[in-house]
């Protein structure tokens, strides 16, 4: 008859509290199938669960057993609050803890699939843009659940009666890992951003070393961006009263609030500067002004090296390879039809009235180089492809450095913060 009663009272205590089954069994982190037999009859809840559940519906765990409220005259302080019931409050929140992160580790997984789907569609499949567009796909997920979740751990400790400490000691634990979460998330965009710069062709992707620097320059625009963010989210929710600090928390937070802005100010200033050099010696200095090529003091010499019968040195992949050899019909400027030896002459001439005129059958020069200096063309510089090749090797190797280079500073400065903050 008391199981029964129970049975009934904690049905109607739901009841009245706007609670479903499935709500009741998340808080107690068990089967809603488990409180539906209780409710029925069947069974009844743990011991250990008796002061959890009391304490849901603000009773005391004698009332829970007969079946009945007492009357308020009958009911004393002690029994509102008990060590047992206090060692309770602390479990549901381990729990909802344990459970957040959980769903956290879940949807950090999901980011890591797409970056994973990303790659797979880039490398293999030469789908750079469709690379990015899957990639995309699996980070919206991730945060929406990310989001999800946290809106439900908040609201999973609400009706646990915690003091207000307690509570803003569980919202900033919960907030801590949803920043770490989401910022996976933001870093594995900004690794796959560099996909779209090669969305004009849907057939092409990036070679791992341009994935790599551009993908870690990428992640690290983003991240900083996102701890810039997370900066002033962290000042509006203290701000607002969503986190409550007592006054040691507070001195805390103060300074590692200070030093966090002081750091992402050296961080950004090193990474101006870096980006910058990044610029002028990838760029600005790039392979095609790099290049050594061979320098040639007279005309004839020059001339000579021109006319060498030499196969072009440049190496083709799949669609690029060139066209296969057949009638072609070469045509001047004013198109009129011209003859093959006619179309590779060409024709230098300096200040000076001196004259070279060569027919150009090397095949393997990339560019010529000269500068005009007392009416004189001389030195000239030749360039082949294989000087092209190797002046590009060299550059990718800067670019390689200088994303190391980025790394070892963000690496810098975060080691600097967690050494000099406040705990």
């Amino acid at each position: 008859m008391e199981k029964k009663t129970m049975g009934a009272f904690l049905a109607a205590l739901r009841k009245a509290n706007g609670m479903t089954q499935k709500d009741l069994a998340e808080k107690l982190n068990v089967s809603d199938k488990s409180v539906s037999r209780w409710e029925c009859d069947d069974g009844a809840p743990d011991l250990s669960l008796i002061p959890v559940i009391a304490e849901i519906f603000g009773i005391t765990c004698d009332e829970l057993l007969r079946g009945e409220r007492k009357a308020p005259e009958e009911r004393t302080e002690a029994e509102d609050v008990t060590p047992k019931g206090e060692k309770q409050r602390r479990r549901l929140l381990a729990v909802a803890l344990s459970r957040y992160r959980t769903q956290a580790l879940i949807s950090s997984s999901i980011s890591v699939v797409g970056l994973i789907a990303a790659l797979i569609c880039n490398l293999v499949f030469l789908r750079g843009a469709l690379g990015f567009l899957c990639g995309a796909i699996f980070l919206t997920i991730s945060v929406i659940r990310q989001m999800i979740c946290m809106n439900a751990a908040f609201t999973s400790v609400e009706d646990a009666e915690l003091e207000e400490g307690e509570l803003s000691r569980f919202r900033r634990t919960v907030i801590r890992l949803s920043e770490r979460t989401i910022g996976i998330t933001v870093g594995v965009l900004g690794f796959t951003m560099p996909l779209l710069l090669v969305s004009d062709n849907a057939y092409v992707g990036l070679d791992v070393g341009h994935m790599m620097v551009l993908g870690i320059i990428g992640a690290g625009v983003l991240l900083l961006i996102y701890g810039i963010v997370c900066y002033f989210l962290n000042a509006s929710f203290v701000r607002k009263g969503t986190v409550v600090l007592n006054e040691k928390e507070e001195e805390i937070y103060h300074h590692n609030h200070r030093l966090k802005r002081s750091c992402a100010i050296l961080l950004s200033l090193l990474l101006l500067v870096t980006v910058l050099s990044h610029i002028a010696f990838t760029t600005i200095w790039g392979p095609w002004s790099i290049m050594k090529g061979t320098t040639f003091d007279d005309y004839d010499s020059f001339k000579a090296y021109m006319e060498q019968d030499v196969p072009d040195g440049r190496t083709y992949y799949g669609d690029v390879a060139p066209a296969a050899e057949g009638e072609i019909t070469y045509l001047d400027e004013y198109g009129n039809e011209i003859s093959e030896e006619e179309a590779h002459t060409s024709r230098l001439e300096d200040q000076n009235g001196n004259v070279v005129v060569y027919v150009q059958r090397n095949q393997n020069v990339a560019s010529i180089r000269y500068t005009e200096k007392d009416g004189n063309l001389l030195p000239i510089t030749v360039c082949t492809y294989d000087d092209l090749w190797e002046a590009e090797h060299k550059v990718a190797i800067r670019h390689v450095l200088f994303g190391c280079l980025y790394v070892l500073e963000a690496a810098a400065v975060l080691t600097y913060y967690y050494k000099k903050r406040a705990k």
